[in-house]
């Protein structure tokens, strides 16, 4: 990773290094009578970049709640970085969400939004700090601003910022490329990039099948809830998204 985001904070140190950073086996979740998924198996080695492909409604979002353990499994059994599904505190410091909707306060500026999220991860966050990570995504001009004023690309590259302040070692991005312009999306290659070469590993939840070509290694593509093909990415053909 680049000094910037070293500098924010350190996460804790893995309990088996050799633990895949994700692992999950037969994951189902139903709401009612709607199986949203259907039996998902699914390991990404650290290191590892997976694009998570599908159409709308595909499962995509609820497979990214599972694993960040926003939501449980109807059945199915997952670990993260080493750690069971179970162990939540375990778990929560050492990866980074960033949701298809960024919430935050909307009467805070993006430097305060920033300051809390730091207090969330135990991360005390002095005044260049913070200005060094909202430098990172083009919002150092406007720390100051009340971030209602801010556009829905603004929003989403202050929830990158937020997303990635506690230097995580897995990091799940459902839509990182929604709402942003050229520059913002040229910047979320870049940080996916860096997470390969400091051995993170990430799941992308991505429309952008061309991107995903680019920068991921594999790909995991779901349909109704099933996994329709799960290989390397560069043996992937998109169907109709």
């Amino acid at each position: 990773m680049n000094q910037s985001r070293q500098a924010l904070g350190t996460s804790p140190q893995p309990t088996d290094t050799n633990a895949p950073a994700v692992d999950a086996r037969q994951l189902s979740k139903r709401y009612g009578r709607t199986w949203a998924l259907r039996r998902v198996d699914l390991r990404v080695e650290r290191g590892e970049l997976l694009g998570l492909l599908g159409p709308n409604g595909s499962g995509k979002t609820t497979l990214l709640r599972i694993l960040s353990t926003l939501t449980r499994p109807t059945f199915g059994a997952f670990s993260i970085l080493g750690e069971p599904a179970r162990s939540r505190s375990a778990i929560l410091p050492r990866i980074g969400v960033l949701a298809d909707q960024a919430y935050m306060y909307g009467e805070l500026t993006a430097r305060e939004n920033l300051r809390f999220a730091g207090v969330m991860y135990g991360l005390d966050l002095d005044e260049d700090s913070l200005l060094e990570a909202l430098a990172g995504v083009g919002l150092a001009k406007v720390a100051g601003r009340e971030i209602r004023t801010f556009s829905s690309g603004m929003r989403k590259r202050l929830s990158l910022a937020r997303a990635t302040l506690h230097d995580p070692e897995l990091v799940l991005m459902d839509e990182p490329y929604g709402a942003l312009d050229v520059e913002g999306m040229a910047w979320v290659d870049r940080f996916v990039t860096e997470l390969r070469a400091a051995n993170r590993a990430a799941i992308i939840a991505t429309h952008e099948v061309d991107r995903a070509k680019r920068l991921c290694d594999r790909a995991l593509r779901l349909d109704a809830g099933r996994v329709t093909y799960a290989g390397p990415i560069d043996g992937y053909e998109v169907a109709a998204e």
